[in-house]
């Protein structure tokens, strides 16, 4: 990249938009407003600080055109880069300039004027565009550093402004706690108490953890899965698929999956897991991730769909239920169902408790209006005709003839958080006492999303005081994938529509132990790997959100200068890396 042009998300100015860039002039701070209050009878007034704001680039720019259909082609190629409109509110794109190639500026553009001809001989044109940083630091190329647990170190990072460390621990044996004190700030995570040091048995172990990215741990065979039972009258067949992530129903042809054969129930494939648990559980803990997607339109927000884990005693009968399933025919908003029950029911009765059976949030609810949805499809009819003969005797035959009819459903194409819905659910049985959760997670960043326009979670906890379901013990785990014919299934010929996309993936088992209620809990095992991201002000463990988080301020690194970073806990040995991104002022 030389010094006359930039770089935007990746797409080079020169060579694939055809921009001749004039002299940038980089500002030198950002925005800058004074926080100042006058007081009565007081020469002068008082100061109160100096907000420094968003920092804005103006970038000239040259547009060569030989003629008419080439300023056409550049600008539409332009408008395609330069504007869009599927990025989650708040994305910003990073923007590199060859006069200065190590950094990089994130930002959005706040002007993107209409072109002005140089003359009116040529198609050349001129405009200049602005592009706004929210952060008006520039970011340097990464920096990943090695620290000892056991010294305490002393860190310079390129750049001249602060910065937010990423650090990785991945301990040699389990722990109960660890952090760090960095420019008299701290971060802690867990606890250090040394008189709960009396019980080394975590609360969980792991029997079972399995991507689900192959048929080769369940079955769908007859005589295995036949003890298992669901909500509602459910009838397996269909097809299953596996890719590099997930457990899917095998794609017929388009849109179109292998179900079955058309019923009047719920119908597509049901599995059983065959890896484990090796044991019955009389304690137990299920935590995986669910799939679930509708499309919008007349037909598509009619489809009904139902992905879920089904939780099975030692003898495969069904004892649990963590699904979502749509509500009803006319597009109604899925729900989230998780359940209990003795075995051998279908989560109804005295014999089922159930603990969530919701659309979710109400501020993430649609209920879009009422409509009328016509469907035109052919029917066979026997019509009669008179026809005389030879003697003037008139008969009446019947002849049939096919003909097009039409016939209204209601479409009410409501939405709430399932209609859409990437995510993980658990729920976990301690002696009699139960608890439950959901989270919504980002499908590209297999993160929990932080942007409150889609995030969402929810969990509960429940005591059964009379013991009802105290030996509900686990045996195994199911899996149920289904679809349910509409209106439009049953029609000839059959109106075509985007069927709903379900999968499941991350299957994860684990045994319950007692522990002595003021026991510390190991916020990791040999080997996990601890994250402290300073960037989200989150600590993950495995990449889940850890539950024993503290900390003061999420202290940061100080660009070009020297930092002293000294750690806690049992940790010494572990690997630590110390990620960063260097910024500018």
């Amino acid at each position: 990249m030389n010094r006359y042009e930039f770089e935007y998300c990746g797409i080079n100015s020169r060579t694939d938009l055809h921009l001749v860039m004039g002299h940038v002039a980089l500002p030198i701070a950002p925005t800058i407003s004074e926080s100042t209050v006058s007081i009565p009878n007081k020469y002068g007034n008082e100061y109160y600080g100096t907000s420094w704001e968003s920092k804005v680039i103006s970038i000239p720019c040259t547009m060569p055109a030989v003629d008419y259909t080439v300023y056409v082609q550049t600008l539409q190629n332009l408008t395609n880069v330069l504007i869009n409109l599927d990025d989650d509110p708040g994305t910003e794109y990073p923007l590199t300039f060859g006069i200065n190639p190590d950094v990089t500026y994130y930002g959005h553009f706040t002007q993107i004027p209409t072109p002005a001809f140089m003359s009116d001989t040529v198609t050349d044109v001129q405009f200049t565009l602005e592009f706004t940083m929210s952060d008006p630091r520039g970011f340097l190329p990464k920096q990943t550093i090695a620290l000892n647990g056991a010294i305490d170190n002393k860190v310079i990072p390129a750049g001249n402004a602060p910065t937010e460390p990423i650090i990785s621990i991945i301990p040699k044996r389990a722990i109960y706690y660890c952090g760090y004190v960095l420019n008299g700030g701290q971060v802690a995570v867990g606890t250090d108490d040394a008189d709960e040091l009396a019980s080394p048995q975590p609360k969980y172990e792991t029997v079972v953890n399995d991507p689900m990215n192959t048929l080769a741990n369940v079955t769908t065979d007859s005589t295995v899965i036949s003890p298992i039972t669901d909500n509602g009258t459910i009838k397996a067949q269909g097809t299953l698929a596996s890719t590099s992530q997930s457990i899917i129903v095998k794609v017929k042809s388009g849109t179109q999956r292998d179900w079955g054969s058309l019923t009047t129930s719920w119908r597509g494939p049901i599995f059983k897991y065959t890896k484990g648990p090796t044991k019955t559980l009389q304690n137990w803990r299920v935590e995986g991730y669910l799939h679930h997607q509708k499309w919008t339109g007349s037909h598509n927000g009619r489809a009904m769909g139902r992905v879920g884990f089904l939780i099975l005693d030692p003898n495969s009968q069904t004892i649990g239920r963590m699904e979502i399933e749509d509500y009803g025919a006319n597009g109604c908003a899925p729900h989230l169902y998780m359940a209990i029950q003795k075995p051998g029911g279908k989560f109804s009765g005295s014999s089922m408790h159930s603990f969530c059976a919701s659309y979710g949030s109400v501020a993430l609810r649609n209920n879009n209006r009422n409509t009328t949805v016509k469907l035109h499809y052919k029917k066979t009819v026997k019509i009669k005709k008179k026809k005389k003969g030879k003697h003037g005797k008139t008969t009446v035959i019947s002849q049939k003839k096919t003909v097009t009819k039409t016939k209204s459903v209601k479409n009410y194409e409501n939405t709430d958080v399932f209609s859409n819905f990437y995510g993980k659910v658990w729920m976990e049985k301690d002696g009699d006492d139960w608890s439950w959760g959901i989270t919504r997670y980002n499908l590209k960043t297999h993160l929990p999303y932080k942007d409150k326009k889609y995030a969402y979670s929810a969990r509960g906890k429940w005591h059964d005081s009379k013991g009802t379901f105290s030996k509900l013990y686990l045996g195994g785990i199911g899996g149920i994938m289904m679809e349910h014919p509409i209106t439009e299934d049953t029609l000839s010929p059959a109106i075509k529509y985007h069927e709903p996309f379900l999968s499941i993936t991350d299957l994860k088992i684990m045994q319950v132990n007692t522990v002595t209620k003021f026991t510390p809990q190991y916020i990791a095992n040999a080997n996990d790997e601890i994250i402290v991201n300073t960037e989200d002000q989150q600590v993950t463990i495995n990449g889940e959100p850890a539950g024993f988080q503290a900390s003061t301020n999420w202290p940061k690194l100080n660009g070009g200068r020297v930092n002293e970073l000294m750690f806690a806990g049992d940790i010494a040995d572990a690997d630590i890396q110390l990620q960063l991104t260097p910024k500018i002022k």
